[in-house]
């Protein structure tokens, strides 16, 4: 597989993209873009759009999660009605 620095990926795909797109290595490897040895590009890094999305989904998620909790808190006299009524 080819290693390319960030840079030199951009350069080559015509892209202005940041390093937390990207897992990067640590170590230096040579570039094969460049010939310098630079950290490397290893992988894409998974669910990156998700995690943005994250700021935006956040409010929902809540609102979903207390309007859950409100109709379970209000379906519970029923709940322990009906199980007390069956066991008759």
């Amino acid at each position: 597989m080819a290693e390319f620095c960030l840079e030199c990926w951009n350069r080559i795909n015509e892209t202005d993209d940041d390093a937390k797109k990207y897992v990067i290595s640590k170590d230096l490897w040579l570039c094969e873009g460049c010939a310098e040895f630079k950290p490397v590009i290893i992988a894409e890094r998974k669910y990156y759009y998700l995690r943005k999305l994250r700021v935006v989904l956040f409010p929902v998620h809540l609102f979903c999660l207390i309007v859950y909790l409100l109709w379970r808190i209000l379906l519970l006299p029923y709940l322990l009605w009906d199980c007390h009524r069956n066991k008759q």
